[in-house]
């Protein structure tokens, strides 16, 4: 038996003329700009002012035409994500690792990310909640109703099964193994980051900004003009794509952030960051695990390797263990879902 739910799910339409003017204002005023100009800057100017003049009839097109729909399947949830033409986003029940209420945001955690469904876009908020809830067998606590609408306090669930704060030895114990790394290796891996950055920057920022900006303010004044700006945006590109490199590096030697709070959940593992980013994996992304000892400073640390597949891709995610009984834990729930141990694995930094 069919129990598909479906809302109409739309931003309200105070927000869609926002942004039609938007596009017609940017095409205007590139309209503009090509009066004053001639010959490539005057053709740049107009393609920009078609591009954004198809962009507001498209987000008027979509939302007349071809309205957004929020899907509740039995198998699954269907949300449209994205702008301006939003694609459908499938989210099976079995996925959802944690569901996050904020009262009038709804957000469903899984291995390939987070989807908030945001009250302001449809009406049958609560209804939502309550199928999603039921589907998920994660039990939610009720809204309750005041003068001024739902009253309602952020929450999290379901509860972990077990959660630990990583020790600020574990902090140390990886800077020092980033940075004891090969010399040539740690130079061979930020020359090609600074390769690839600079090569976005550009083709996406310098270059455009040549275009579409630069080139009608300077045309009119020879090509030695030309060459001479040309070569100052080069060099910015560079700048740019050194200090990228830069946090690159430094976001390298510093692999784990202090304070990280790890959650294993029945369907799958959180790991929450000092800043508030979250990561989440689904157990059957896992293909092994096993339990390390590593010394430092005359300590001995627990470390949890897992090794993980996405996309055809393998790479490891390593936790720190604070002590035994959290270790048998972890180890039990592993058996439990059913993730095989593997004592041959080794962790990331004793890959290269």
């Amino acid at each position: 038996m069919n129990t598909t739910h479906r809302y109409r799910y739309e931003l309200p339409p105070g927000t869609t003329v926002v942004g039609i003017l938007f596009y017609l204002g940017l095409s205007a005023w590139m309209v503009h700009l090509a009066r004053s100009y001639s010959e490539v800057p005057h053709v740049g100017c107009m393609a920009l002012s078609v591009i954004f003049s198809i962009l507001a009839l498209v987000v008027l097109v979509r939302r007349l035409a071809f309205p957004c729909t929020l899907e509740l399947t039995d198998d699954a949830i269907l949300l449209p994500c994205g702008h301006p033409w939003p694609r459908i986003t499938t989210i099976p029940y079995a996925d959802i690792i944690s569901i996050e209420d904020r009262g009038d945001c709804l957000t469903v955690a899984t291995g390939s990310g987070s989807f908030g469904i945001g009250a302001i876009r449809f009406e049958g908020y609560r209804a939502v909640r309550e199928v999603i809830s039921a589907k998920t067998e994660i039990p939610l606590q009720p809204l309750r109703q005041t003068g001024n609408g739902l009253k309602f306090d952020s929450y999290e669930l379901p509860e972990p099964l077990v959660q630990w704060a990583e020790p600020e030895d574990w902090t140390r114990f990886r800077i020092r193994t980033e940075i004891s790394k090969p010399v040539l290796y740690q130079l061979r891996t930020e020359l090609w980051f600074f390769v690839r950055c600079y090569a976005f920057c550009c083709a996406f920022i310098v270059v455009p900004f040549l275009g579409f900006v630069l080139l009608p303010w300077v045309y009119a004044a020879g090509p030695v003009q030309l060459v001479t700006v040309s070569i100052s945006c080069f060099g910015v590109g560079s700048v740019l794509a050194i200090f990228i490199t830069l946090l690159h590096w430094l976001y390298g030697i510093y692999p784990v952030r202090p304070e990280t709070k790890v959650s294993f959940r029945d369907r799958g593992i959180t790991c929450l960051l000092l800043n508030g980013q979250k990561c989440h994996w689904n157990y059957r992304e896992f293909c092994g695990w096993t339990v390390i000892e590593r010394h430092f400073k005359e300590h001995i640390l627990q470390i949890l390797v897992l090794k993980r597949v996405s996309k055809g891709q393998a790479c490891n995610v390593e936790f720190a263990l604070p002590d035994v009984v959290v270790r048998d834990q972890v180890s039990q729930l592993l058996n439990d879902r059913q993730v095989p141990n593997a004592s041959d694995l080794k962790p990331s930094w004793e890959e290269v």
